[in-house]
């Protein structure tokens, strides 16, 4: 066995033993497939979003908390868990890989939090499997592979208690933004759209295929929060029982109809009849789906976020404007609008986004812009009227 080469680093208030960057890298840069034991140093800020989310579920559930991170590696997540967020009675952190077990006990005891730390080396389905009987189960269960998440869902869904809250993540960006549909199809059984506003229809794609398998055992889901950032997608989901509620998140489970040739969009719930030619141009539409096409936030889970002292993490900066940005575009409509896109469409210059966005409100329309792309908008304003603000913008508003 290869001797593991360490440095330490801090994330929050844990400090965490990890692979030393400069000992593993590929072309000159750290990678963490080359690494014994994997981290990702890029994944600190949702590591960093994770303990806030966690602190502000904690606030709402009573009792102390039993939590899991099935897919451990180094334990930075479990770790992190225990030693950032009051009210955890165990955090449970597996891994498969041998060499990751003792240090992830290294790094509980190097955070004073070996007591509220199970470290178990087993597979990820297994160790879930074996809580999923009443008494066993979890509250929170963090499910953060290298890859889709969908070949955990089934077991993490029967190892929750009613009312707990399942995090996944999906780093494999390119099959649910249609780059590679196929794979879309076979893992999330869902046909994605490759598109200018491809990203919110993965990100609806992976929390649509959640709540199709909560739904096996009649179960409801609320999105608390989800986002698309960097490489990959992020959600955190509140699972409760019940046939009604069951119901409830059936509805809001359908698919997005769009337009290639205008750029018209719309969703339809799951039962709906679905339009085959765009109501607009009379062009044939494409079709997504099933996905999600409920809200993406809960709105008092973001205010208890945006509520928390973020002094201690790292990327403190990033976190305040990023929750401004979801706190703005939580009650808008499924997809936005990319104005370089519409721009070319139209053969005219592209406007600056904040006139657009002012424009939009002069009519009497919510606008406001959106995590998912940097030069895109959210709004609730019919696409003709965004294309008309779009091509007068230039001569109205300068």
């Amino acid at each position: 066995m290869a001797i593991l080469d360490i440095a330490k680093i801090t994330e929050g208030r844990t400090v965490l033993e990890v692979p030393n960057p400069s000992k593993y890298t590929f072309q000159g840069q750290y990678a963490p497939f080359k690494a014994p034991v994997f981290y990702n140093p890029r994944m600190e800020f949702s590591r960093d979003i994770a303990i806030l989310a966690l602190r502000s579920f904690t606030k709402t559930r009573k009792g102390p908390l039993h939590i899991c991170d099935p897919l451990g590696g180094l334990g930075a997540r479990g770790v992190r868990y225990a030693k950032e967020v009051e009210g955890i009675e165990k955090s449970v952190i597996g891994d498969l890989n041998h060499e990751a077990i003792p240090l992830i006990k290294r790094n509980a005891i190097l955070n004073g939090v070996e007591n509220l730390v199970e470290v178990v080396e087993k597979d990820a389905n297994l160790l879930l499997t074996e809580h999923a009987e009443p008494g066993g189960r979890f509250d929170f269960i963090d499910v953060d592979p290298f890859g889709p998440p969908t070949p955990f869902l089934d077991s993490a869904i029967r190892a929750l208690k009613n009312k707990g809250v399942l995090a996944i993540t999906a780093t494999d960006t390119a099959p649910l933004c249609g780059v590679h549909t196929k794979a879309c199809i076979r893992k999330y059984g869902a046909v994605p759209l490759h598109n200018e506003f491809c990203h919110e229809t993965g990100l609806r794609i992976m929390i649509g295929t959640l709540a199709r398998e909560v739904l096996k055992y009649d179960f409801g889901v609320d999105v608390l929060l989800s986002y698309s950032v960097d490489h990959y997608f992020r959600a955190y989901v509140r699972a409760t029982m019940g046939a009604k509620r069951g119901d409830l998140s059936a509805s809001k489970i359908g698919y997005l109809l769009y337009c290639p040739e205008c750029g018209w969009r719309g969703a339809v719930k799951l039962n709906s009849q679905i339009l085959c030619n765009c109501g607009v141009c009379g062009k044939p539409l494409r079709r997504g789906g099933p996905l999600w096409i409920g809200a993406l936030a809960d709105r008092d889970f973001l205010e208890a976020l945006s509520g928390q002292d973020l002094s201690e993490m790292n990327t403190k900066k990033r976190i305040s404007k990023f929750l401004t940005i979801l706190e703005a575009e939580k009650d808008m409509p499924v997809s936005y609008y990319v104005l370089d896109w519409i721009s070319s469409k139209l053969k005219c210059d592209v406007p600056a986004i904040g006139k657009v966005i002012q424009r939009l409100k002069e009519l009497g329309y919510d606008s406001g812009l959106t995590h998912f792309h940097p030069k895109a908008i959210k709004t609730n304003a019919p696409y003709e009227i965004i294309s008309d603000v779009v091509r007068e913008a230039k001569s109205r508003l300068q």
